[in-house]
């Protein structure tokens, strides 16, 4: 996830990170949560500990609780569209703890000054997942396989 979120880094908001985590809740079910904190925890040494990273502490594991909860779904469009989703509501869910800081007008300025990028975020996570569901799945379906997972 990490390093595939850094190898894209150049395109804003564009990462394979939803589908892994989708991918990962399907194979793992709820130990899935340990590879989204570290996740967490490498973003965080690469990119700084700002207001942002106490954010992904609850908003990765909303993508990764449903996914648990739908793992029996083989259906690359559910996911995609669940994912799409999580990304066109990411920066409103981030917009949270400045309700807190400066109230309702902060917190609505933080959410609409990043809509473009939620918007970015949404259609690259379903395009994303919805072309790369499938294969990744099969790929990670053999390896469970071969190594009992």
């Amino acid at each position: 996830m990490f390093a595939l979120q850094v190898a894209m880094a150049s395109i804003p908001n564009v990462h394979m990170t939803a589908v892994l985590i989708i991918l990962t809740a399907i194979f793992f079910g709820w130990k899935c949560l340990f590879s989204v904190a570290v996740f967490i925890l490498l973003e965080a040494f690469v990119w700084g500990f700002g207001l942002w990273w106490l954010c992904y502490w609850y908003l990765w594991p909303l993508l990764a609780i449903p996914a648990v909860l739908l793992r029996r779904c083989r259906s690359a469009f559910l996911w995609a569209v669940l994912a799409a989703l999580h990304g066109l509501f990411f920066g409103a869910l981030c917009s949270i703890p400045f309700l807190f800081i400066g109230g309702w007008a902060m917190a609505l300025s933080y959410w609409i000054s990043g809509l473009l990028f939620d918007l970015i975020h949404c259609v690259g996570n379903f395009v994303l997942t919805l072309i790369l569901f499938k294969p990744l799945y099969k790929a990670m379906e053999k390896l469970s396989l071969n190594y009992n997972i």
